[in-house]
C-alpha cells in the first residue's frame, strides 16, 4: 500500500478535506505543527470576507450603539455647522460657540473647549449632561446615557460643511467614528471569529477523543481525533467564506461554518464507526462460513 505521508502536505490537506471517509483515511498523517498551519489558515479564510468587508465600509452606524445621542441631532443644529470646515485635523470658520441646550441633552460646537469630559475613551462624560455631541476644534465628543462616550478625531478628513440636513450630520459622526476605531472593530471580530474556530475545533476533538475511549471507534492519539475536528472545518470554512464573499453578514458566515462542520463530524463518526464494525467482522471471522477464507 502506498505511504500516504509520501504525498505532498497539501494533497493530503485536499484530500482529506473532500469527504469524511479521506478525513479518516488521512487523520494519521499530520503534525502538530502542519495541524497548526492549517487550523491558521483556515481561520484566515473565514476572516477573509470580513476583511474585504471593511476595506469596502466607509461608515459605522453609531446609532446602533449610541441611539440617544443620535437622536438628538436636529435641523437647528445642522444650520450652526454650516460655515464650517474640516482641515488637517481641525474644525476652522463659522461662529465661534453654538450650543443647544434641553435638559441633560447637548449639541455644541466648542472651539473654545469649554465644557469638561471625565472617564476613558469608550466610558467618557460629559460634565452635566447624559447625551452630548460637541464638535470641539480638534476632536468630536459623543455621549450617550448608556455609559457609552468617544472622543473622534478629525484624522485626515478633509470636507467643507454647507448645505447640511440631520442626515449629513449622522453620516459625517459615523465616517469620523469609523475612520479612528476600524482597527479596534477589526480586532474585536478577528478575536471572536478565532476564539470560535479554536473552542469549536477543542470541543470537537475533545468529543470525539471521548468516543475512543469507550471504544466506540478506533483511533491511535488525540492527535488523530484534532486532525478530524480540523480537517472536517475545511469544507465548511471554504464554502462560508465563499458566500460572505457575496454579501458579508458575520452570523451568517458563522452559521455556515459551524452548522457545516458539525454534519461533516456527523459524517466521519459514521464512517469510523462503519469501519470498526467491519474490522471487528473480519476479526471474529464475520456471521457466514465464508468467513475463514477471509
Amino acid at each position: 500500500m502506498k505511504n500516504l505521508q509520501n504525498e505532498s502536505f497539501m494533497i493530503r490537506c485536499l484530500k482529506a478535506a473532500a469527504s469524511p471517509s479521506r478525513i479518516c483515511r488521512y487523520a494519521h498523517t499530520f503534525s502538530w505543527l502542519q495541524l497548526s498551519f492549517l487550523f491558521l489558515f483556515l481561520t484566515a479564510s473565514l476572516m477573509a470576507p470580513l476583511t474585504v468587508s471593511f476595506i469596502k465600509m466607509d461608515r459605522f452606524d453609531v446609532a446602533s450603539f449610541m441611539p440617544a445621542a443620535i437622536q438628538q441631532v436636529n435641523d437647528q443644529f445642522a444650520d450652526q455647522l454650516q460655515g464650517f470646515q474640516i482641515r488637517n485635523g481641525k474644525l476652522t470658520g463659522g461662529k465661534s460657540s453654538n450650543q443647544i441646550e434641553e435638559g441633560q441633552n447637548l449639541l455644541a460646537i466648542d472651539t473654545k473647549h469649554e465644557y469638561e469630559t471625565s472617564g476613558e475613551n469608550g466610558r467618557l462624560k460629559v460634565t452635566g449632561y447624559d447625551n452630548a455631541i460637541i464638535f470641539q476644534s480638534d476632536q468630536l465628543v459623543i455621549t450617550d446615557q448608556n455609559g457609552t462616550g468617544f472622543s473622534v478625531g478629525y484624522a485626515k478628513l478633509d470636507t467643507e460643511l454647507k448645505e447640511q440636513n440631520v442626515h449629513d450630520v449622522e453620516v459625517l459622526i459615523d465616517t469620523l467614528w469609523l475612520a479612528q476605531y476600524k482597527p479596534m472593530i477589526m480586532m474585536l471580530a478577528y478575536t471572536v471569529i478565532f476564539l470560535i474556530q479554536l473552542f469549536l475545533t477543542v470541543v470537537l476533538a475533545g468529543g470525539i477523543w471521548i468516543t475512543k475511549i469507550s471504544n466506540m471507534i478506533s483511533i491511535a492519539s488525540f492527535k488523530e481525533a484534532a486532525t478530524m475536528a480540523i480537517c472536517a472545518s475545511a469544507l465548511p470554512a471554504f464554502t462560508a467564506a465563499a458566500v460572505g464573499m457575496v454579501h458579508f453578514d458575520l452570523i451568517t458566515v458563522l452559521m455556515i461554518h459551524s452548522c457545516g462542520v458539525i454534519l461533516m463530524i456527523s459524517f466521519t463518526f459514521r464512517s469510523l464507526t462503519k469501519s470498526r464494525r467491519y474490522n471487528g467482522n473480519l476479526h471474529s471471522g464475520g456471521n457466514d462460513d465464508k468467513s475463514a477464507v477471509i
